[in-house]
């Protein structure tokens, strides 16, 4: 693989992407923000990898496959009017389709298909499949790690708008609640992920990204955490408790050990 894979996994997104017509102004406006995300998340992964001191090869396919993480967001949303995978489709699953039936990675001549194919399966899963390769591992981590940074990017800055207009696709169409379910709460104090099957309110969706601290692969993706400040941030939104205070503690100071290893 070479520079131009990088650029072609560009042109071939914009391209795929552009031939949705008669979008919704709502429609167009979620485009482009998966657009924007994907290659964000893309230049995440490009930086995980250099601060892995990773070969070339894998640098660049790091970016490649981050570029189509989300591709199966598209037709999703034109098919079923949603994100949410629960009351649609898994969009890596479909992802991954849409890759095979357009031939991209073939297209990119990368010769790593099953890479590519296997970290976007596994990137919105509950944790990485153990029966991947050594590279198919390397690469889900980095891929997991670079799209929860930019997602908790763009999540703490609508919670830190005040003047954001409510935005049901980042709240997942949950209701308000001041209180944390007990669910959510116990399994973020014993230092576990939480469960999507657990989330029941806007407040326990926060719980859950603040969770993802647990499930970050690198220490530069917590050092960056830190640096953003996205835990602070996440919290600051919250209704404040005694069970929300805890929670933070735990997270945070999770964060710091982290750092200190």
């Amino acid at each position: 693989m070479n520079e131009d894979g990088v650029n072609l996994s560009i042109k071939f997104l914009n391209s795929y992407i552009e031939s949705f017509k008669d979008l919704s102004e709502e429609q167009e406006n979620n485009f482009v923000i998966k657009q924007n995300h994907s290659k964000r998340v893309a230049e995440n992964a490009l930086g995980l990898s250099e601060k892995l001191e990773l070969p070339e090869k894998d640098k660049r396919l790091a970016f490649i496959i981050a570029m189509f993480h989300d591709i199966g967001r598209f037709l999703q949303l034109v098919q079923y009017n949603t994100f949410n995978d629960s009351k649609s489709v898994d969009h890596a699953e479909l992802g991954v389709e849409v890759l095979k039936n357009e031939r991209i990675p073939e297209q990119l001549s990368c010769g790593e298909e099953n890479v590519i194919y296997s970290a976007i399966l596994a990137h919105n899963k509950f944790e990485i499949p153990k029966k991947l390769s050594e590279q198919e591992q390397l690469h889900a981590k980095i891929l997991r790690d670079a799209d929860k940074l930019d997602i908790l990017k763009v999540l703490t800055d609508y919670y830190s708008n005040r003047n954001a207009a409510p935005n049901h696709t980042l709240t997942w169409e949950l209701p308000k609640s001041a209180w944390v379910s007990d669910a959510v709460a116990k399994e973020i104090l014993a230092g576990k992920l939480v469960s999507k099957k657990n989330v029941a309110s806007e407040l326990d969706v926060k719980i859950m990204q603040m969770s993802w601290i647990f499930d970050l692969n690198f220490k530069a993706s917590v050092e960056y955490v830190l640096e953003k400040r996205y835990l602070e941030k996440i919290y600051e939104s919250t209704s404040k408790s005694d069970r929300i205070i805890d929670i933070y503690r735990k997270v945070k100071v999770f964060a710091e050990n982290k750092m200190m290893k």
